[in-house]
């Protein structure tokens, strides 16, 4: 059975970028290869302990949202900030407190994400209660400023991945908000976070954080694709669209991403389907169009999968 070179070199810089970006030692390395039984045994007990952390975080937010929302109406307004950002702040330290534990370390996770909820729940009702302006853009200005700085400080300090999350989540909220305020084009507002959040995906997938770089590679490039199909749309130049898609494609080998490979591929499919209905729906006729659309689908379709075999399964 012959073995592609290519591949195993891909495989190897795969392994090397993890090694690096997670700062493994050899002897960790060499632990794990030869420990296999020990290794698995971790993993179990660590995915354990992940789900009733989870579930068990769960069960607190819905207690306490329960609990608020019962007692509502007789709070005043500093019971009201108390208990919305009083709560998240207390989560958030707790997190803080307990995320370099190994015992306790993965709690803080679920933790930090119920604080990102509460806090900036805390500073909307803060500022509904004593604010006297009336743009409520300003309060979310005001809200995603705050978390971004927060977020981001306890980031640069701990390199936590959720932190990574909620940084970019904040950020991007606060610079949206800032574009609308300066009344820009809501299209130029889309292309510009959406190919932030492709170059910040990039990043966190050649990271230690590359967990996360999906998610953002999704949003970024559905942001980027809307914006730029709505300036090309009807215009004698609108082909390009197809060129934006292939160019996803391309960064989808690049960084071996399965969800840019995705969303590229039914970017390509649907421009396909919508340039085919334009153009032939009336010389051909629909069922012919249907036909076209169908082998269109069925021949990028297959590319995506030689793609998806060739050049990710390797890093998988």
């Amino acid at each position: 059975m012959s073995i592609d070179m290519s591949n195993k070199q891909e495989a190897l810089q795969a392994i090397i970028d993890i090694v690096k970006n997670h700062q493994l030692s050899i002897q960790e390395v060499i632990a794990a290869l030869t420990d296999t039984k020990n290794v698995t045994k971790q993993r179990t007990s660590g995915i354990l302990s992940r789900i009733f952390g989870y579930i068990g975080s769960i069960l607190v937010f819905s207690g306490i949202c329960i609990f608020i929302g019962m007692q509502w109406e007789q709070l005043g307004s500093i019971e009201r900030i108390t208990v919305t950002l009083g709560t998240g702040f207390v989560l958030f330290l707790i997190a803080i407190a307990i995320m370099d534990n190994t015992k306790y370390g993965r709690i803080a996770t679920p933790l930090l994400l119920i604080a990102a909820l509460f806090q900036p729940t805390g500073i909307f009702v803060m500022l509904d209660e004593f604010s006297r302006g009336d743009d409520p853009l300003h309060g979310v200005l005001f809200m995603s400023l705050i978390m971004f700085i927060q977020q981001g400080c306890i980031f640069l300090q701990k390199k936590r991945t959720t932190l990574a999350f909620t940084t970019i989540l904040f950020g991007s909220i606060f610079f949206i908000t800032t574009l609308e305020l300066l009344e820009v084009d809501g299209n130029v507002i889309s292309f510009i976070i959406g190919l932030s959040l492709m170059f910040i995906a990039w990043a966190l997938g050649h990271s230690s954080h590359r967990v996360i770089s999906s998610f953002w590679y999704f949003f970024g490039s559905i942001s980027l694709l809307i914006s730029t199909f709505d300036f090309l749309k009807h215009q004698t130049y609108e082909v390009l669209f197809l060129g934006l898609a292939a160019t996803l494609i391309y960064v989808s080998v690049a960084a071996q991403n399965r969800t840019l490979l995705l969303v590229g591929t039914l970017a390509m499919l649907s421009y396909i389907s919508h340039y085919s209905y334009i153009h032939f729906n009336d010389v051909l006729g629909w069922p012919i169009v249907l036909i076209i659309c169908g082998t269109a689908f069925i021949g990028v379709g297959a590319v995506a999968m030689r793609i998806n075999a060739k050049f990710m399964s390797t890093s998988s």
